[in-house]
């Protein structure tokens, strides 16, 4: 297949919801646009407006900040996680992340033994006071963490909500409040097997994944194959030569 250059950007912008301009409306077209690319990067710098809400702006015409929010914390098709980076994701999708999970709870990573030994208190305390932020812990011992020493209270946090125990119930500006996920993730999704039984499978479906988070790809190195556990690029070519 050979297509032009007019061709290729015509296909890009449509795909990204660009061209026709505006096509997508209110939360039916918010949840369409986040299934069609996958996931939306979410960013806690905020100079004109959180970039989330300025992707969905551009692309949903009747849309305000209030309508994803609401698809995050009260609806709950919606839900933070990790994909490349922090995201905003499909709540369907939940099931196809549990590699990851499983493996954030393997390798628990730095400050392992200080956050396991809290870990009673803090369920407990979730079980009891609801939703919680870092703040409403007084654990206060600095411990080394992912990127810079911070609070045992958020290293304990932060570490269940990697393997899924918790999700963000809603921020409070870009803090974070957690609450335990059977309480807001539907026991059919919660139990739910990886729908890729094999590594392959896998492999398959997170690269024609990053494919449509942009509508076209290469296979060279770039940003967008970043941060796939297990896949490199000779995984990421054996993937494509499987799916073409």
């Amino acid at each position: 297949m050979e297509i032009t250059k007019r061709q290729a950007r015509r296909f890009i912008l449509s795909h990204q919801g660009l061209w026709p301009p505006y096509e997508m409306q209110g939360k039916p077209g918010v949840l369409s646009h986040v299934r069609r690319v996958g996931c939306i990067q979410f960013d806690p710098l905020n100079i004109v407006g959180h970039n989330p809400a300025l992707v969905l702006q551009a692309r949903v015409s009747d849309f305000r900040p209030l309508v994803l929010q609401e698809l995050l914390y009260q609806d709950r098709k919606l839900l933070d996680g990790w994909d490349k980076m922090m995201s905003v994701y499909s709540v369907e999708e939940w099931p196809y992340f549990r590699r990851r999970r499983e493996a954030a709870r393997r390798n628990p990573g730095r400050s392992r033994e200080a956050v396991k030994a809290i870990l009673p208190q803090v369920r407990k305390e979730i079980e009891e006071r609801g939703p919680l932020s870092s703040i409403d812990l007084d654990f206060d011992q600095t411990v080394d963490w992912s990127w810079a020493p911070t609070r045992l209270a958020r290293a304990a946090l932060e570490s269940m909500y990697f393997w899924g125990e918790l999700i963000i119930h809603h921020k409070v500006h870009t803090r974070k409040v957690y609450d335990f996920a059977r309480r807001h993730i539907p026991d059919e999704l919660l139990s739910a097997k990886d729908p890729n039984e094999t590594e392959e499978q896998y492999h398959d479906w997170y690269v024609l994944r990053r494919i449509g988070s942009v509508g076209l790809l290469w296979d060279r190195s770039g940003g967008a194959w970043l941060a796939m556990p297990g896949i490199k690029s000779r995984e990421r070519r054996a993937a494509l030569a499987r799916l073409l």
